[in-house]
């Protein structure tokens, strides 16, 4: 009898156990999702270790504490936002009022694409666990973008109001289009990333112009209100 028990025992299928990095990655999508609920303070390894599915002691081996599993989020939405951006400026050359476009197109494209991340990103804090390495990246990206943009209102190829003001209008504009559009409130599907991108295009292409009537357009309505005259 007990020889059969053991039989038995032995033939049941058993679970298989989590790979090294999928048990990493597992927790940090399981605390992505945690995160817009509990928010930074209230996350906790145990609970993330529930959603995960694993045992509460699982965590510890690739996590020390809280904080690091902080890290480890905050160092990998930075690292996707900064590749995005990148390949925006990349893309763009030494065309400043392009790459100035084409990092917020990168911003919307990056928000829609990864709204867990940027979600996370977005909580009050969040930024702050960056590892010294990608805060480094990102600090040298943004002054350099800076530099390149004071350069181009210096040679008037940007309009000279407050830079600081400048930037905010920016970024309030490309948040709140991401917002909108994975909160369902835009035409655009939260997940269809291409319609997203297209209109992140055409707002900033708005932005970039102004709302105020070309000055081309008067000589245009002058000439032909004088032919019917």
């Amino acid at each position: 009898m007990p020889r059969k028990l053991r039989r038995r025992n032995a033939s049941k299928p058993r679970r298989p156990p989590y790979h090294h990095r999928n048990l990493r990655n597992a927790l940090i999508l399981a605390a992505l999702n945690a995160l817009p609920e509990a928010g930074a303070d209230g996350l906790s390894l145990r609970d993330i270790a529930r959603r995960a599915g694993v045992s509460p002691a699982a965590p510890y081996h690739h996590f020390s504490d809280k904080q690091a599993l902080l890290r480890a989020i905050a160092g990998q939405c930075a690292r996707l936002l900064l590749d995005a951006l990148q390949a925006a400026t990349a893309e763009a050359g030494d065309d400043q009022r392009r790459r100035f476009q084409l990092t917020g197109i990168a911003f919307v494209r990056f928000a829609v694409g990864h709204p867990a991340h940027f979600r996370a990103m977005e909580l009050p804090g969040m930024l702050a666990n960056m590892p010294d390495e990608i805060r480094r990246r990102f600090e040298a990206f943004y002054a350099e973008e800076g530099r390149r943009m004071r350069e181009a209102q210096r040679r008037g190829l940007i309009a000279p109001v407050p830079f600081d003001r400048l930037i905010l209008a920016a970024t309030s504009l490309v948040h709140g289009l991401a917002h909108m559009i994975i909160n369902g409130a835009t035409e655009a599907r939260p997940d269809d990333v291409e319609h997203a991108v297209g209109l992140a295009r055409d707002v900033t292409a708005i932005f970039g112009t102004g709302v105020l009537p070309r000055e081309s357009a008067s000589p245009r309505k002058s000439r032909k209100s004088s032919t019917r005259t």
